[in-house]
């Protein structure tokens, strides 16, 4: 930073917050350099016999402050700086003609005076100043070349007109050309000022198209993000809603305890296949909900001990076919409730437990929790995840870019011997860190190539008191409790695949169908149901209208009738725009049958605690 920007910064800081435009800096910058300046010319003037020249200084300073005085108390930089100007321009022509006219050298000043309505952004105010300067220059010539100055001979004596007698001899040739000079010099000043002014309109005008430019393509690049967000949310629907069929009727056949040995593998394969294809549409989801902003976390009371042993166990069947030792470590100081999203939490484990099993061909894959409060505030502190394993490890190279997006390391020792091609898509990692930072957490990895990995995650969890006591539902083995099902869905497989899956743990279900939003909105106003099972896209009435218009109803004794959505759309939005109507919950498809038949026996409410309709 030059001085002259810490005397901008300084002048600045001194003026008032109302005062602190760079025309008034300006102002003031150049009213106190004339003013100090002119006091300092006035003694060392008065020292050379000058007397004239002293009192007008002293005079001109007087005049400067009268016009900071204006521009203080009203009157603005438009007055204030015309006194300004008006009294520079007065004392250079005046100390010009009692000390050689155009051939002397106060009249450089003039040059220098016109600069300060340039810099306070007046481009005409600064054309007229160099007019003035350029009138008064003439005006000099013509008096001097009638013989009403002082000669050319004593041009540089600095005395006044009384200090000595007037020489009556004028050198017209050389005042004209000292007259010229300066016009000259006035006229190239006028002209850089009209240059600078053209190309910085032209510098303008191409920033403006650039700006337009940029503005046309950042609007593209909007709608293109929203036909891409839009494409994934329809080919997410649409690739979930058969492999909801599929993965339900292999769920249902794999629970056949009669299927054949060598089917019962065909089926295994399949559901494993099935379930590699949700796990991408889910992560190609997560991808543009983290790159939108659109991830929130939903923090709610969870048994973390309970949480934590379920996740690990999810994947004890994998690595017991892979031969490897599988430890789960809980320090004993990890709480047992804490407020945190249970599905995203889940979510980060199952990502590194999955990475750890895939590239570990020997050994184990050991996981352990730990918890570490905080010194001030016991009830909040850090829960550290580290996953350590024997696996293939890798070069430090490489830790650089697996947190990347789309970034795949060679195909596992595991997938080789498997022939398993389904090695995942890249952004696996990618989603975890994402998921880490949205927790304000942070996550880090240590591996030696050869030797294996060790990948810690770090997050800030707050303590939680246990919820009210619920009671245990077994929803594994048949519950003979009756209930009275509306499944809504505008596809018939799927509704077939709904109506076996409840049918499987609640036998004695009663299951009604509606063919689409309407049929679902007359059948639910003419009949209590003890739950609905809602589909929230349909060609007609979307799921979340016909619940809109249910609970609006408040006239209608079904009105409050529970509602678990069981959809294809599982958009953190979606999610969000359902609980709000009053969903129970939100179930994605494809389903788990277990888990959904526990929603509905947690949510249903039959006919006995129901009020009956008048």
């Amino acid at each position: 930073m030059n001085v002259h920007r810490h005397i901008h910064i300084f002048i600045k800081r001194q003026l008032a917050t109302h005062l602190r435009q760079s025309a008034n800096v300006y102002f003031v910058w150049f009213s106190v350099a004339a003013m100090v300046g002119l006091i300092g010319l006035t003694p060392w003037l008065y020292w050379l016999g000058n007397t004239a020249s002293a009192h007008s200084c002293a005079l001109a300073v007087l005049c400067v402050l009268l016009g900071m005085l204006v521009w203080r108390y009203g009157g603005g930089v438009k007055w204030g700086g015309l006194i300004y100007q008006v009294t520079l321009m007065t004392l250079v022509l005046f100390n010009a003609s009692i000390t050689g006219g155009v051939a002397s050298p106060v009249l450089t000043w003039l040059a220098i005076i016109p600069l300060l309505p340039l810099f306070m952004g007046s481009r005409i105010g600064g054309m007229l100043a160099m007019l003035a300067s350029m009138l008064g220059v003439i005006g000099l010539y013509v008096l001097q070349t009638r013989g009403w100055l002082p000669p050319i001979e004593d041009q540089f004596v600095l005395q006044s007109l009384g200090d000595g007698a007037a020489p009556t001899d004028n050198a017209w040739q050389t005042l004209s050309f000292a007259a010229g000079m300066f016009i000259l010099m006035l006229l190239a000043q006028l002209a850089l000022v009209q240059t600078y002014d053209t190309a910085n309109e032209q510098h303008l005008r191409r920033l403006r198209k650039t700006n337009a430019r940029l503005e046309n393509l950042s609007n593209n690049l909007k709608v293109a993000s929203a036909h891409k967000d839009q494409f994934l949310a329809m080919v997410s629907h649409e690739m979930r809603t058969p492999l909801n069929a599929v993965m339900g009727y292999l769920g249902l056949l794999s629970s056949d305890t009669q299927l054949p040995e060598p089917a019962d593998q065909y089926v295994k394969g399949a559901r494993n296949s099935a379930a590699h294809l949700v796990t991408v549409i889910n992560d190609l989801l997560d991808f543009s909900q983290i790159q939108q902003g659109k991830l929130v976390l939903n923090l709610q009371p969870v048994n973390l001990r309970e949480m934590l042993t379920s996740t690990h166990q999810t994947l004890t069947p994998r690595a017991d076919q892979l031969g490897l030792a599988y430890p789960l470590d809980i320090d004993g100081n990890v709480p047992e409730w804490a407020l945190v999203d249970a599905h995203r939490l889940a979510q980060i484990i199952l990502n590194l437990l999955g990475n750890a099993l895939k590239f570990t061909s020997q050994g184990q894959v050991r996981m352990h929790i730990r918890f570490d409060t905080m010194p001030n505030t016991p009830s909040h502190g850090n829960l550290t995840i580290r996953v350590e394993d024997t696996g293939t490890g890798m070069p430090q190279s490489a830790l650089e870019n697996i947190f990347k997006p789309f970034v795949q390391l060679k195909i596992s020792d595991n997938d080789l011997k498997a022939g398993n091609a389904l090695h995942g898509n890249g952004l696996g990692l990618a989603i975890t860190r994402s998921l880490v930072q949205s927790h304000k957490g942070s996550i880090n990895v240590e591996s030696t190539l050869g030797m294996g990995s060790a990948f810690t995650v770090k997050l800030p969890i707050e303590v939680a008191e246990p919820p009210m006591a619920r009671r245990p539902i077994d929803a594994s083995s048949a519950n003979p409790i009756t209930l009275d099902i509306l499944v809504v869905d505008d596809h018939v497989t799927n509704r077939l695949v709904d109506t076996a899956s409840i049918k499987r743990g609640l036998p004695n279900a009663l299951i009604d169908h509606a063919i689409n939003g309407t049929d679902a909105l007359n059948k639910m106003r003419e009949h209590r149901y003890d739950l609905v099972l809602m589909d929230l896209i349909m060609p007609d009435i979307s799921g979340t209208e016909v619940v809109r218009r249910i609970r609006d109803d408040l006239d209608h004794p079904y009105r409050d009738v529970p509602v678990i959505a069981l959809t294809a759309n599982v958009a953190e939005d979606a999610v969000k725009a359902c609980m709000a109507l009053g969903f129970r919950e939100v179930l994605p498809k494809p389903f788990d049958r277990d888990i959904l038949v526990q929603a509905i026996l947690t949510h249903a409410q039959p006919q006995s605690a129901q009020p009956r309709a008048l």
